[in-house]
Order: C-alpha cells, then sequence, then structure tokens
C-alpha cells in the first residue's frame, strides 16, 4: 500500500466512511435486517482487513473497500435470508460466522416436509415396565 493510500485509508476510517457505506450497501440489496452500530463497525473492519491484504495488486485503497463491503453486505444478506452452510475451509466466511454469531444475526430455518412414520411398536414402550401399585385389598 502507497502512502496516498495509508493517508485516504486513514481519513476514510477516521470519517466513518466504511460504516456508512455497508449501511448504504446493506439499503440497496434490501435487507431488512437492523444491525446495531457495533456489528456494522466490526464487519466494516474485516473489510479494511481484507482491503488492505488485497492491497498490492495496483488498485487504490478506496476501491478495494468498496469492493470488501460490497463482499460482507452480500455475506449479511445471505446470512439473514437463507440457512446455506458456509464453506468451511474459506477464513472470510469463517470470519463473517463469528461475526454473525457474535451480533446474534437472525437466520431463516427451512422446515423439512412432514414425512408419515409407520411404528412397529408403539410410541409409549418406553413405560412398557412400569406396573401401578395393586389396591390393598380390605
Amino acid at each position: 500500500m502507497t502512502w496516498l493510500d495509508s493517508g485516504i485509508r486513514a481519513f476514510l476510517l477516521a470519517q466513518g466512511t466504511a460504516a456508512r457505506w455497508l449501511r448504504e450497501e446493506l439499503a440497496s440489496l434490501k435487507v431488512r435486517i437492523r444491525l446495531t452500530d457495533g456489528c456494522i463497525e466490526e464487519l466494516a473492519r474485516a473489510a479494511d482487513h481484507a482491503a488492505r491484504r488485497a492491497a498490492g495488486e495496483g488498485a487504490s485503497y478506496a476501491d478495494l473497500l468498496r469492493e470488501q463491503i460490497g463482499v460482507q453486505a452480500n455475506w449479511v444478506r445471505r446470512w439473514t435470508t437463507t440457512d446455506e452452510k458456509t464453506p468451511g475451509d474459506d477464513p472470510v466466511a469463517q470470519d463473517f460466522v463469528r461475526i454473525a454469531r457474535n451480533y446474534a444475526l437472525p437466520r431463516p430455518w427451512k422446515l423439512s416436509e412432514p414425512v408419515a412414520v409407520a411404528r412397529l411398536q408403539p410410541a409409549w414402550t418406553w413405560a412398557a415396565d412400569f406396573f401401578p401399585p395393586q389396591a390393598a385389598a380390605h
């Protein structure tokens, strides 16, 4: 990262631009879940970290940050609209899962289709060995 990119990074982070961009991106993706300020800031820090890692590839830091903000917003949209599993070998996905669980981001639950089950034994077999005490004969 060049000294100019370092200065731009400091300015963007000081102004809270990454958090604002993330909120705007979430709104454009129509994410209805309200995120806390702490969650937004942590997602913005994760985007900043990813942008700094990719900064040596020739693109400007601001462009990389904007791209990583989009990645984070897409993760939030996927997390809050589907219950698909995240890849276990993707460190970006695992970092997002850690943040999502830390801030208890909700997930939809896919209910399985009801299926009739044929039982060979009655369901009350757990009490098959129970015999009530006999009433004493008078």
